[in-house]
């Protein structure tokens, strides 16, 4: 068993700048993998 200890991250500077980072990838990689099932389902069709 291995214990991994969390890194603490001391940047406060702008938490919010971060948040719209990861909403913003995971936003982009939804509609990524929308936009790819879309495809394949087409092409089926």
């Amino acid at each position: 068993m291995s214990s991994v200890k969390g890194k603490k991250v001391e940047k406060h500077e702008a938490p919010l700048k971060g948040t719209w980072i990861s909403l913003g990838v995971l936003f982009g990689v939804i509609l990524f993998t929308y936009f790819v099932l879309y495809g394949l389902y087409m092409a089926r069709v």
